[in-house]
């Protein structure tokens, strides 16, 4: 295990980023604090003035995960608010978190924790996926648009996202053509308003 010396900045952070590398190395049962601390370049104690346990240092890698995936979709809904193409780049942003960050999904949707409610109206649960929800609502919604046929709209985009995110992630997978447009291509097949 190659160390990465730590300098001066956020421990935290480092640590959590170190965590994911670990785990996607050699899987959660192996990880220990001490070996993040090791990797990190800083003391076996170093951990412990941010988490008191593997369970804590985990629960934190998710929610960092979780931060970050949020904060990318807000910024997609900012970014194409008035668009037309809000549901096509919402999910081309949903699958760009993961193909530029692979140990994320892997590790996320590992999780037993995490709730899938497709129902749309239910909320809270997940906030990626009520994000999603929220902006299919907004665009299909102008399209006088029977509530059922939205609520299969959203599982279908909900699908195509996620299992585009699953093959864009996997190591075995070749494609030569550019990702990102294919992606985009893709989610505008369905995700557009009719």
């Amino acid at each position: 295990m190659e160390t990465k010396p730590y300098h001066h900045g956020d421990l935290r952070h480092s640590l959590i980023e170190t965590g994911i590398e670990l785990i996607g190395e050699y899987g959660e049962d192996k990880l220990s604090l001490r070996k993040v601390a090791m990797k990190c370049g800083v003391s076996n104690a170093a951990p412990y003035a941010h988490f008191q346990s593997k369970d804590e240092f985990i629960a934190a890698i998710q929610q960092h995960i979780m931060d970050m995936f949020i904060n990318t979709l807000e910024t997609a809904i900012q970014e194409n608010l008035d668009s037309p193409s809000l549901l096509m780049m919402l999910g081309k942003a949903y699958v760009m978190f993961f193909y530029k960050h692979p140990l994320y999904y892997d590790f996320l949707f590992s999780r037993k924790n995490i709730k899938i409610n497709l129902s749309l109206g239910s909320s809270g649960e997940n906030q990626p996926l009520d994000i999603l929800k929220k902006a299919a609502m907004q665009i299909f919604g102008k399209t006088n648009m029977p509530e059922s046929v939205i609520q299969d709209k959203v599982i279908a985009m909900w699908a195509l996202v996620q299992g585009l995110s699953a093959i864009v992630t996997m190591q075995n997978v070749e494609y030569t053509d550019n990702w990102e447009a294919k992606i985009e291509d893709i989610i505008k097949a369905i995700a557009m308003p009719c």
